[in-house]
């Protein structure tokens, strides 16, 4: 008696779970810069080392990366979200994370290159120039009290390039700083009572209405 084969029907069924679960299922593929312990979602993720990728099996979608550096100090965090479908890679700056933490603690960072001295951080919240200028005049970090509102030239000596890798927030900085929004100039723009501001993300700049705050905020130097 001749032996049936499985018609098309049989198979779709009997492959139908496997597809099911690769459509369920996603890697996660982790480098770090400094061994550090990791956790997805709040659950345990076990230790990352750098120069050893670490691959995490988990759903598409969303997920929470938590990586707390194994020499001590605030852990670095992320949204990630995954696809079943590409690659997915996420390279932990974690070096970059714990010198902006040094830098945020004496409160600036001297760049050695044009002698400048930076706050460690911007205002935070949105401001018109006026404001800008009054949020540098007032502002004592690291005991200066000499605080002013870069010009232009001098914001776009921190864009770090179009094809450098952009931190947490989607800022591509030379230096780590922690910023918030776009970054106001001194200088007057294309119009009268509008001022240059810089998006450090891409290094693009806009003449903006001086009265207007939004995403505009304070980055303040001194020499």
């Amino acid at each position: 008696m001749a032996e049936r084969l499985p018609s098309m029907k049989h198979l779709i069924l009997l492959f139908l779970p496997l597809t099911l679960w690769a459509q369920d299922s996603a890697t996660l593929t982790i480098t770090t810069d400094a061994p550090a312990r990791l956790e997805i979602d709040g659950a345990p993720a076990g230790p990352v080392q750098p120069g050893t990728p670490l691959q995490l099996k988990t759903s598409p979608g969303e997920h929470l990366i938590l990586a707390t550096p194994e020499s001590g100090g605030p852990s670095w965090r992320k949204a990630v979200a995954v696809s079943s479908a590409l690659p997915n890679t996420l390279a932990l700056p974690l070096l970059t994370h714990l010198r902006r933490v040094e830098i945020q603690k004496i409160g600036f960072w001297k760049d050695e290159r044009t002698a400048l001295i930076w706050a460690a951080v911007d205002s935070g919240s949105g401001v018109t120039v006026s404001q800008a200028h009054a949020y540098c005049r007032q502002l004592a970090a690291g005991g200066f009290h000499d605080w002013r509102l870069p010009r232009i030239d001098e914001l776009q000596t921190l864009f770090a390039g179009s094809t450098a890798t952009s931190d947490e927030r989607g800022f591509r900085l030379i230096a780590p700083l922690k910023l918030s929004g776009w970054s106001w100039s001194a200088d007057e723009g294309r119009e009268p009572a509008e001022n240059w501001t810089l998006d450090l993300g891409d290094g693009a700049r806009a003449s903006v209405a001086a009265g207007d705050a939004g995403l505009n905020r304070a980055l303040c130097v001194r020499r």
